[in-house]
């Protein structure tokens, strides 16, 4: 795995929007954040919008492979999730990335994206985007900027509620759990065999919820993977009509990882809630469920 080399202060970040259009109220909000430590760049056509999308999908992948071709910049960050990049994932060639290895911060939708630089082979971030970057408390930001600047190694999450006990260590994936399962069968699918799954999500039902974990388990996932860290579950109910009768997202998520044979912990502050701490995707980390900690044992740079 190449671990891209660790900004500083002043050093140029790219923001793209590959994904869904982006609300300016907010995207100023986060590049107030990002540009009191980077100078940050970014296209004027990051605000098109065409449906559910920002921009035509020959746009948002030019300025996506323009981010990473640009040789001032040292980081690459989405504008925001939503819903695009896995139109775009036919056209994305590895060797842009691993011909200039640069840290890719994302999550959500971004998953496919962090999918694609593990592919490469190249260490990223899972972490928050720009529009939620200024809605965060100042420890998760710093969280951020450590990651992309410090490639000592440390624990990078305390406090996990311990489900299944063990200790394990291999690559951290995964993301969103829609948009992971979305992979599957594709060529896009980043390997998993040994690795620490990392999952969380938005706005799924309970029963989506366990759909797509027993697709995950059908297909052999929680059998290739060491171990699972499950972060925020955002407004993953069901209506109120039917909530009283129906179990919780944490009661699905408790009930189907619960049987597996490898770590799992719960309460991971990573996802589309309050917090969303920035962790390194593709490195090399260690989970310890008896103690609830997740500790990179390298950086997401070097």
């Amino acid at each position: 795995m190449i671990r891209p080399a660790r900004l500083k202060p002043g050093d140029v970040v790219r923001v793209v929007a590959p994904s869904g259009p982006v609300p300016r109220d907010g995207f100023v909000r986060g590049v107030e954040r990002l540009a009191a430590r980077y100078t940050v760049r970014h296209e004027d056509g990051l605000f098109a919008r065409e449906g559910f999308l920002a921009g035509s999908d020959e746009r948002r992948l030019e300025e996506l492979r323009g981010a990473l071709a640009d040789v001032d910049a040292r980081a690459v960050i989405m504008a925001r999730g939503g819903y695009g990049l896995t139109r775009l994932l036919p056209f994305l060639d590895p060797d842009w990335l691993r011909a200039r290895p640069v840290p890719i911060v994302g999550f959500s939708d971004g998953t496919a994206l962090l999918a694609y630089a593990q592919r490469a082979g190249v260490a990223a971030v899972h972490g928050p985007v720009v529009t939620q970057l200024g809605g965060l408390g100042d420890e998760d930001q710093a969280a951020l900027f450590r990651l992309l600047e410090e490639p000592e190694p440390g624990v990078v999450l305390t406090d996990l509620e311990g489900l299944v006990p063990g200790r394990a260590r291999g690559p951290l994936v995964g993301g969103n759990l829609e948009v992971f399962s979305r992979l599957l069968g594709t060529p896009f699918m980043p390997d998993v065999d040994g690795a620490i799954l990392l999952l969380e999500d938005l706005g799924e039902r309970p029963y989506r919820v366990d759909r797509l974990l027993t697709h995950l388990d059908s297909a052999g996932i929680f059998s290739a993977v060491a171990g699972v860290v499950v972060g925020d579950f955002s407004g993953c109910l069901e209506p109120e009509v039917t909530r009283a009768s129906q179990p919780t997202a944490a009661e699905v998520l408790e009930e189907r990882l619960s049987r597996l044979a490898i770590p799992v912990v719960m309460g991971a502050p990573v996802g589309h809630g309050t917090r969303n701490r920035a962790v390194p995707h593709g490195a090399l980390v260690e989970l310890d469920a008896r103690f609830g900690t997740l500790r990179a044992i390298e950086g997401a740079v070097s």
